[in-house]
């Protein structure tokens, strides 16, 4: 029979090493988790200039194209121009081809490339959703407007698109922690309520979306590429 003085003794060391076990653990998880962290952060600092290169170079590109676009549809408002047809076709048509040939060539130049950090994944996956977003809601407020017979339904598109640009700026600026891009996202979701507002005033929306896009578009991506090129000097 093991005397009851020694059962304790032997329930304790028991125990005592039953909870030293488990600090233990609990240690080497934390440490885990420190470690993924700082992987984290490493692939935010060493990777993300690099990464927002190439969309630096297409938010430029579709700022220029489309913004030139809305100043012109401006100016013919304003001023009353009377355009021939083929003015009108390559006003309307012309940034669609330039800026999908673009695309196609910036594909085509990386396909080379592999890019699997965890910032890559998360601006890729922010701003590739919100393409895809932008994509459905092209064709759905498209397809109600001509069935409609209501021009002022497409208008409802622009302001769409800008708050869902101010939502993946804002996921770059808690990912990257940069003020400038809290102010990117502030400005489209600024664009967003103020297209609303003037919706029923053609010019002025077409004025304001134009000035946006140059703004909040071709500005960002200029700077997105000048990361890019200084982090591929170093």
């Amino acid at each position: 029979m093991v005397p009851p003085a020694l059962y304790r003794q032997s329930a304790c060391v028991d125990f005592d090493a039953g909870a030293s076990h488990r600090k233990t653990t609990r240690m080497n998880a934390e440490a885990e988790n420190a470690q993924k962290d700082l992987a984290f952060l490493k692939a935010l600092v060493n990777e993300g200039p690099k990464a927002q290169a190439t969309a630096g170079h297409v938010f430029m590109v579709a700022g220029v194209c489309y913004g030139l676009q809305c100043v012109l549809y401006w100016l013919q408002i304003t001023f009353n121009l009377a355009w021939p047809p083929l003015v009108f076709l390559l006003v309307g048509f012309g940034p669609v081809v330039i800026f999908t040939g673009f695309i196609v060539w910036m594909l085509w130049r990386g396909r080379k490339d592999s890019q699997h950090g965890v910032a890559t994944r998360a601006m890729n996956a922010a701003f590739g959703g919100a393409g895809l977003a932008n994509l459905a809601m092209c064709v759905v407020f498209g397809y109600v407007s001509s069935s409609e017979k209501n021009f002022l339904i497409w208008l409802l598109y622009p302001p769409v698109t800008a708050a869902l640009q101010g939502a993946c700026w804002y996921v770059a600026y808690m990912i990257r922690k940069k003020l400038w891009l809290g102010a990117v996202s502030a400005g489209w979701f600024a664009t967003a309520m103020a297209l609303g507002f003037l919706i029923r005033d053609t010019a002025n929306y077409l004025l304001l979306l134009g000035v946006a896009l140059f703004v909040l578009m071709v500005a960002p991506g200029y700077a997105m590429t000048r990361q890019g090129d200084r982090h591929g000097h170093q």
